[in-house]
C-alpha cells in the first residue's frame, strides 16, 4: 500500500508541476523569478498530495462511511484547488472568491456523482472476480 501510494505521489506530482508551467508559459503568469518556479513546485506537491495519496487512500484502503469518504475528498479537493488558485495567481484568486458558495455545491454533487459510478464499477468487478471464481 505504501509503495503504490508512494508511486502515485511521485507521479501525479511529477506531471502536474510540468502541466502547470506548461500552462504558465503560455499565460505568461509570474515571468521567470524563482519564487513563481517554487510556487509551481508547491502547486505539483498539493496535486500529488491530494490525488496521489488521499484520494488513493480514502477510496481504496480506508474504512470509513460513504458520506465521511464523500465530505473528505470534497473538502481536501476544494482546499487544494483553491490553495493552487492562489500560488498560481492571487487576482485569479480574488476573481473566483466570490463564487466559492458555487464552487462548494459542484464539488460535493460532482463527489457524490463520481461515488456513485465508481461504487457501481468496483461492484461490477468484484461480481466479475467471483463469477469467475465460481
Amino acid at each position: 500500500m505504501i509503495k503504490e501510494l508512494k508511486g502515485n505521489f511521485f507521479q501525479i506530482t511529477s506531471i502536474m508541476i510540468i502541466w502547470v508551467y506548461f500552462l504558465s508559459a503560455f499565460g505568461k503568469v509570474g515571468g521567470s523569478d524563482y519564487s513563481f518556479f517554487g510556487r509551481i513546485i508547491l502547486i505539483g506537491l498539493l496535486f500529488g498530495l491530494t490525488f496521489g495519496v488521499i484520494y488513493a487512500y480514502l477510496w481504496k484502503y480506508s474504512t470509513f462511511k460513504v458520506i465521511t469518504n464523500i465530505i473528505i475528498s470534497s473538502l481536501v479537493n476544494l482546499f487544494c484547488g483553491l490553495l493552487s488558485v492562489y500560488l498560481f495567481s492571487k487576482e485569479m484568486f480574488n476573481f473566483i472568491f466570490p463564487y466559492i458558495y458555487i464552487m462548494v455545491i459542484i464539488v460535493f454533487i460532482g463527489h457524490i456523482i463520481g461515488f456513485y459510478f465508481y461504487s457501481k464499477h468496483e461492484n461490477k468487478v468484484i461480481s466479475d472476480e467471483l463469477n469467475s471464481v465460481l
